[in-house]
């Protein structure tokens, strides 16, 4: 038997570029019966991409950009933009991913990177997360809610409750598969995944057919891609693009679960790229279709079924009103479904560092069925809170302002953290370096985005800088928790990340950076064969 000291040794001296300063500011790999298996290719990562990345966001947002930005030209640069600043992320992503492998994204960066106040921007995104996550899939369960309700009762039915009710039972489903069986939800999510890409697929086919003249059409196709009637204010920009980029959010959902990854160095990229790609001329082509087919006026007034309307007119009400309702929904579904796999992930993760109030409940691997189980009842619960809790009307626009507004002040952290972190540690390993372009490009967007949505717009359903107000006062909310649990309760100092941290770096080290397969570690005498 040799000592894990020894060998962390022994493995530090065999590989001279490897520095035990990277390794040792990482938190370790789970073992014995709390490590989680690691059964996903690049092929199923990306899957598990696209299947966040293509939610409801690409059947609602394009009306919602389209009413704010005025012109099918100036809508079509809108979501090319997006798609430009999320392959920018990506890149920032791909270098911190393949440098720090490990699950929980950007609470791992940003623990690793600003390690001075201790955790508090690792805390503070592990609370804000909890709350993006579940708010996430509430309004994919609502989103669901609705395009059922269209397919069973018509387009002129609208129920707030029954749309609520209808996301419960989202929600419920997707917790019991979580619980049940990792490799269930895998499955689950590639299926949704292809059914979102057929009918995307569907969309963009038909819009082909009408600009060559094959299906009839009484648009003129010219002035409605045109720019004409666009906004000459920047306040509907910064709107708009938050729609967009929330339809292209999760290119870097992969980053969470990277314990369960294959060979992530390797893969993280391989799988961000094809997901991010292929998504990406998904949505700019079916938002060609959308205008083509319905028209600049007709698509701004359809808001949130967009799509509807435009199958309606192209293929004929009994497809448009049952069929591709019930697709759309179940987009919605697989949506839910990948944020809701990667939100237990993370909040496994959160516990097992001491993050999370009464983490190691909450980092807990069932032996069993092999899963987070008290974890995913956490999020279950946050879930149906926001379900029920929030007010009638608006609730879609209310959850994406408030949901998005932090999700840049990470980003803007996340990408000064890869310039700080060159400068401060320049020697360490980094399998993907991203271009310095991308990556003061992602931050110039991610500062314009936190600064211009405070440009009024106006808004039917409640004050415009409500969410946004609200979403940074519970940034303050989660200081006054951080300097409770983790300067006064020293929570992570009695973690069980810290009672295997010997154990659990050296598994990091041979697993991943030594690429020598599973480290066998003991779990009795703090030993390894």
């Amino acid at each position: 038997m040799v000592s894990v000291d020894e060998d962390r040794e022994v493995l530090l001296s065999e590989d001279p570029d490897q520095h035990p300063d990277q390794v040792g500011h990482m938190e370790p790999l789970a073992i014995g019966d709390q490590r989680l298996e690691r059964k996903i290719g690049w092929l199923s990562g990306a899957m598990v991409n696209i299947s966040y990345i293509i939610g409801a966001g690409i059947f609602v947002g394009p009306s919602l950009t389209l009413d704010l930005l005025g012109s099918g030209g100036m809508n079509i640069i809108a979501w090319t933009i997006g798609a430009l600043i999320a392959m920018a992320g990506s890149y920032t992503f791909a270098e911190l991913g393949t440098m720090l492998p490990r699950s929980g994204g950007e609470v791992g960066y940003l623990e690793y990177c600003y390690q001075k106040p201790k955790y508090l921007l690792a805390y503070m995104f592990t609370m804000w997360n909890l709350m993006n996550r579940s708010s996430s899939v509430a309004a994919q369960g609502t989103i669901f809610g609705s395009y059922m309700n269209y397919a069973i009762f018509g387009q002129d039915y609208k129920s707030d409750l029954s749309e609520r009710m209808w996301a419960l039972l989202c929600t419920t489903i997707l917790a019991l598969c979580n619980v049940l069986s990792a490799k269930v939800s895998l499955r689950l999510m590639s299926v949704l995944t292809v059914v979102k890409i057929a009918v995307l697929g569907l969309v963009i086919f038909v819009g082909i057919l009408t600009l060559l003249g094959a299906i009839p059409n009484d648009i003129d196709v010219k002035t409605a891609l045109s720019f004409q009637g666009t906004s000459n204010t920047i306040g509907p920009y910064a709107s708009a693009l938050y729609y967009v980029m929330n339809s292209y959010s999760g290119w870097h959902n992969l980053n969470y679960i990277l314990d369960e990854v294959k060979d992530p160095i390797k893969n993280l990229p391989k799988a961000s790229a094809a997901a991010l790609g292929t998504t990406a001329v998904l949505y700019i082509m079916t938002n060609i279709s959308y205008i083509a087919v319905l028209g600049t006026v007709a698509m701004k007034e359809s808001e949130y079924i967009v799509a509807a309307s435009f199958f309606t007119k192209s293929l004929g009400e009994n497809f448009a009103t049952i069929v591709l309702p019930v697709l759309i929904a179940l987009g919605a579904f697989g949506c839910g479904a990948s944020i809701n796999f990667s939100a237990g992930r993370i909040i496994m993760e959160t516990g097992r560092s001491g993050l999370l109030p009464y983490g190691r409940t909450f980092g807990h691997v069932n032996p069993k069925v092999k899963s987070p189980v008290n974890a995913y009842l956490l999020q279950y619960f946050l879930t149906v809170i926001f379900i029920v809790g929030l007010p009638p009307g608006a609730v879609y626009q209310f959850i994406i302002a408030f949901q998005a507004y932090p999700v840049y002040v990470f980003y803007t952290l996340i990408a000064l953290s890869v310039i700080i972190l060159r400068k401060r540690e320049p020697h360490n390993k980094r399998p993907i370096v991203a271009p310095l372009t991308c990556v003061y490009g992602f931050m110039a967007f991610t500062v314009y985005a936190l600064i211009f949505v405070f440009i009024p717009v106006e808004n039917p359903y409640y004050p415009y800088w409500l969410p946004y107000v609200t979403a940074i006062a519970s940034m303050f909310v989660y200081g006054i928790l951080w300097y409770y649990q983790i300067i006064i309760r020293d929570t992570p100092g009695k973690s069980y990340n810290e009672d295997i941290r010997r154990q659990g770096q050296v598994a990091l080290e041979r697993e991943v950076f030594g690429n020598q397969g599973y480290a066998l570690v003991s779990t009795d005498d703090h030993t390894i064969p």
